[in-house]
């Protein structure tokens, strides 16, 4: 891979990654200090439920990706 390729790939891995984080942090700040309905709570729940997963996703692609590259580097 070139160096312009390796970097794309980290942008394409890293913006996702930081936008889910972002919005997990939001989705469980509405459930803390947002309306005690439960529809409100359940729906902030499955959100930040559904953030955490894909930032799991992410973190796992980021780490398979790095070990990639030092694969490849020491060839």
């Amino acid at each position: 891979m070139t160096e312009r390729e390796i970097k794309q790939t980290w942008r394409n891995l890293i913006t996702p990654f930081i936008v889910y984080v972002v919005l997990c942090i939001v989705a469980i700040c509405f459930n803390r200090f947002g309306s005690k309905q439960p529809t409100p709570q359940t729906v902030s729940f499955f959100a930040s439920a559904f953030c955490f997963t894909f930032i799991v996703f992410y973190a796992v692609k980021m780490i398979n990706f790095k070990k990639f590259l030092k694969g490849s580097s020491s060839k």
